[in-house]
């Protein structure tokens, strides 16, 4: 089951964690392992991402995470069939949980834009797949952002909205200097720097 996404049932929370009954056992989820801002009732059902499972002399522990860039990818593949069938490719996923996620997605298929796939008609699918992301005041932000080989495009089209004039590349170091309008440079970084 690592890498999966699996449901359990909350029977019992504190300020530092949560206990989910997965039925024939159950998990210790940490508070690092939560969406931040989120809360949890006794007797609410919970999607929980197996991020491992580690031998220990209490036996089998499994790790799980609601924080985890997986947690976000399984949930892609449940709400978007495209992705589900391959259609649609998740390449990458950068998350900062509770605040934003960048999801860079591509497709084989000339007939199918990728982005528009994602965020579904009126933004419907996306909605769907925010909506799941916890129940804090301030909801996760998803940007989903289509992947390029170019490195140079690829950032371009990961600092939108903002409008980068250029960029500036250093293969050796794999580094990259982005250049933006002085008006653009808050959205390019994001609130709190968090782009």
């Amino acid at each position: 089951k690592i890498g999966e996404m699996i449901n359990g049932v909350v029977e019992k929370v504190d300020e530092r964690s949560a206990i989910v009954n997965l039925g024939r056992t159950s998990v210790y989820l940490p508070m690092g392992q939560k969406i931040p801002g989120e809360h949890f009732n006794v007797g609410q059902t919970l999607k929980l991402y197996v991020v491992d499972v580690v031998s220990t002399t209490k036996g089998a522990q499994i790790a799980v995470s609601r924080s985890d860039a997986g947690f976000l990818r399984r949930l892609f593949e449940e709400e978007i069939h495209e992705i589900y069938d391959g259609t649609v490719i998740i390449k990458d996923i950068a998350r900062e949980p509770g605040e934003r996620s960048k999801v860079a997605v591509y497709t084989t298929d000339v007939n199918v834009d990728p982005t528009g796939a994602c965020i579904g008609p009126n933004g419907s699918r996306i909605q769907k797949i925010v909506a799941q992301l916890g129940n804090a005041k301030e909801k996760e932000k998803i940007d989903i952002i289509a992947y390029n080989e170019n490195p140079g495009l690829y950032i371009m089209e990961a600092l939108k909205p903002a409008q980068v004039t250029g960029v500036v590349l250093n293969r050796e170091e794999k580094k990259a200097v982005a250049v933006v309008n002085n008006g653009q440079l808050s959205l390019a970084i994001g609130k709190k720097g968090v782009n």
